[in-house]
């Protein structure tokens, strides 16, 4: 049975590492926080980084690791542990985006219905990935007046197995997310009124890109970075410029007037604003641990 049982828990799910922690549900907030144990990290074998296999043994593990440092439960409680393990089995789950894949369709989705809507995203990922549609699930999201269409996909037998680790240590999954759409909805309104804009969430393997036009996202891109890059403003800012060219859908969209936003890292800001019209950091996670401890706080 699984040490997490009496609180709800935050799940990051790497490509090296998994690593879990105490979950602050949202009325507890408003209280003195009861004391929890320093989230568990198992990390995953070198030769099976970047595996399904990998993590869901890693997964399978840090559920079954008792936090360090958790307060002991007196004899007289283990009634209320007990009541509450039962109403507080839950997870919210983020993992890292190499584990999925996102676009921004442009159409008119207005008067599509969800099934629809869901054979377009398969059409969409199954065409650019070549991969059998029976392999993914995937969600989706029509944006404000309809012509947009924001879309994630992730592997069936991945999302499969998470679910099935965490039922075996007795432990639901009530959210579950890659890590992009985390990060846009803390974005919140930051970027709202720029006509023009150019959104890049920089992650330690992966920059994102979301072109923003007429105040609509437009466009989705991202690239793979190699160690050394995510430290280095300069090549960061050389791969937003690219970034930026292939997402542009306007024929006389200038990189010279788009504002770019940067969120996820601390930089030099002097080498985009060099190509770009500005460029303004956003609200940065928070700093420090690995990027799998990172994950865990977005799914805080």
């Amino acid at each position: 049975m699984s040490p997490w049982l009496n609180s709800p828990v935050a799940i990051g799910v790497g490509t090296r590492e998994v690593v879990v922690g105490a979950r602050t549900p949202w009325l507890s907030r408003l209280r003195k926080p009861a004391p929890a144990g320093e989230p568990v990290s198992v990390a995953i074998a070198e030769d099976r980084w970047c595996t399904e296999a990998g993590v869901l043994d890693a997964l399978h593990a840090a559920l079954a690791t008792p936090p360090t440092n958790q307060p002991t439960t007196p004899a007289n409680g283990a009634a209320e542990v007990d009541q509450a393990s039962m109403q507080a089995r839950s997870a919210c789950v983020v993992l890292d985006d190499f584990w999925g894949s996102h676009a921004i369709l442009r159409g008119d989705f207005r008067t599509l219905r969800p099934r629809e809507l869901e054979e377009i995203v398969l059409a969409h990922f199954t065409d650019t990935y070549g991969i059998d549609s029976e392999s993914l699930r995937v969600c989706f999201s029509v944006q404000r007046g309809g012509h947009t269409l924001f879309a994630s996909a992730m592997s069936r037998a991945l999302l499969d197995g998470i679910y099935e680790a965490s039922a075996a240590e007795q432990v639901g999954i009530s959210r579950l997310s890659l890590c992009l759409p985390e990060m846009l909805n803390r974005l919140g309104g930051a970027a709202d009124g720029a006509a023009e804009a150019l959104l890049l969430f920089v992650e330690d393997e992966l920059l994102q890109a979301v072109m923003i036009e007429q105040n609509r996202w437009a466009a989705y891109d991202a690239q793979r970075l190699f160690p050394g890059d995510a430290g280095d403003a300069s090549r960061l800012a050389e791969l937003a410029e690219q970034l930026f060219e292939r997402s542009a859908t306007r024929a006389n969209a200038k990189r010279e007037d788009c504002k770019l936003y940067l969120f996820g890292i601390e930089t030099e800001l002097a080498p985009f604003e060099a190509r770009f019209a500005a460029a303004v950091p956003l609200a940065q996670p928070v700093i420090g641990g690995s990027p799998a401890h990172r994950l865990m706080e977005y799914a805080q």
